[in-house]
């Protein structure tokens, strides 16, 4: 292998290293805890009393649960980011509907203490297009996911107030595929695909407070997770790998640091009749820790120099052969010094802006058996600069609005469902990853969410 092609090769990893840490930047926090708390867009979540998944939203909302209890169900979820082109091509970045479990235990020890234990995804997603599509370099495919185990414990200090806690111990993976764009006259780079995965801890607070038998609030806090994640990114279908080197395909390991949001929580709730509670939510979360994103690659400071080498030596060649002129030269030594810095670490700046959810949410109980609800919600996006936005993570802001429903079919088993359209109503634009050029819009950014629950107490 002579001396340009180890360059040239160097130079294709370097931007798969690039691609991927921009994708694996890209996070999506899922609300869907709750089949019931669907119902209402999750609007006084945690302190209502009628939903186990007080355990991953408010620790100290516990104590509303008398007995021994256990609830499990799932939320699935559909997207739809039908996409046009300014070339007058169209994609649709929709993939196979995920379904979003969760389980909870609740137990009451005493008249003053309880314990909880939530198995929960609170984060997570899935898109997909066409590896060809003419926004592959902002994405090609995501799946991602979180799994979440968290005990906690609540203490009734009084009528008045609660509290309770818990630690959050998270398992997080992703798939992520980006195109890689071409080099003129010398081919396509390929199609990167990342996988990677990681276990982490964080935890979770919270405190409710009654000052009357029919209203409550309650505020809840869960931190951030820091996720240093390892795994491959492999590189196929690279016309230029092959025209160089004679291959097609090669793979790198990686190492990725991120954190996931902390989160600030204000709920409230108050039973206005016998038959109508009202409630609401205010979240805020934390999403400008990704302002940063770094990958590490294990690459010796040998080899860096022997890149260095190879590619001076490439460059003098071509000048000589006049390939290029001084000009461009000079141009391509400083692209390789930069290259080969991002050999051994490549930082992304994200740019993304704290976020903030308010929900307001109704229950109307219409007999012993049967209680409905409503809510809706408005959520901001973390995408502040446009420009920024990844196909993979097409996000916006978006409106929330929701239906369900109860059914107590015994005094000790209920049967809760859940059904939420998100409709996208912020920028939806998308923007060409090298050039910053814009390259079309979203149509329509929705998603679909239809959830189901058993709760049962022994």
């Amino acid at each position: 292998m002579s001396f340009m092609k180890m360059s040239a090769a160097a130079l294709v990893l370097t931007g798969v290293s690039v691609a991927v840490s921009t994708a694996f930047a890209a996070g999506f926090q899922l609300t869907e805890q709750s089949s019931l708390g669907a119902g209402r867009a999750y609007a006084g979540a945690g302190i209502v009393g009628d939903d186990l998944s007080a355990v991953h939203y408010n620790p100290a909302g516990m104590t509303l649960l008398e007995g021994t209890r256990f609830q499990a169900g799932g939320v699935w979820i559909g997207i739809n980011a039908d996409y046009d082109g300014n070339d007058g091509t169209s994609e649709n970045g929709r993939l196979k509907g995920q379904m979003i479990p969760a389980g909870y235990v609740t137990h009451q020890v005493n008249d003053k203490v309880w314990l909880g234990f939530a198995m929960t995804v609170p984060y997570g997603m899935g898109t997909e297009y066409d590896r060809n599509w003419e926004g592959n370099q902002r994405g090609t495919s995501a799946k991602i996911y979180t799994f979440d185990m968290n005990p906690n414990i609540a203490y009734k200090v009084s009528d008045f107030i609660s509290i309770g806690g818990g630690i959050s111990v998270q398992y997080a993976k992703a798939k992520l595929g980006m195109g890689m764009g071409e080099i003129p006259n010398m081919g396509g780079i390929g199609h990167a695909k990342l996988e990677a995965d990681s276990w982490d801890w964080g935890y979770n607070l919270g405190i409710m407070i009654s000052p009357t038998d029919k209203l409550r609030f309650g505020l809840a806090y869960r931190s951030a997770i820091k996720h240093d994640a390892d795994g491959h990114t492999d590189l196929s279908n690279s016309q230029l790998l092959n025209s160089l080197v004679g291959l097609d395909s090669v793979t790198v390991g990686s190492e990725a640091s991120l954190k996931t949001p902390d989160t600030i929580m204000l709920t409230g709730t108050w039973e206005a009749t016998e038959k109508l509670r009202l409630s609401g939510l205010i979240r805020w979360a934390n999403w400008s820790n990704f302002d940063k994103l770094k990958i590490n690659n294990g690459v010796s400071n040998g080899m860096l120099s022997l890149i260095n080498n190879a590619a001076s030596s490439a460059i003098q060649e071509m000048l000589i052969n006049k390939q290029i002129d001084l000009s461009q030269a000079m141009a391509l030594q400083g692209y390789l010094a930069g290259a080969q810095g991002q050999l051994k670490q490549t930082v992304i700046e994200n740019d993304w802006q704290d976020t903030w959810l308010f929900s307001i949410g109704a229950d109307y109980k219409i007999n012993s058996d049967f209680t409905v609800r409503g809510g809706i919600a408005y959520e901001t996006s973390p995408i502040d600069d446009q420009s920024t936005r990844m196909a993979v993570i097409p996000d916006t802001d978006r409106v929330w609005l929701s239906l369900g429903a109860s059914w107590y079919a015994t005094k000790d088993l209920q049967f809760d469902v859940g059904a939420t359209y998100l409709m996208g109503i912020g920028d939806k634009d998308l923007y060409d990853r090298v050039g910053g050029k814009k390259i079309g819009e979203y149509d329509t950014l929705d998603a679909y969410l239809v959830g189901v629950q058993m709760q049962y107490r022994f």
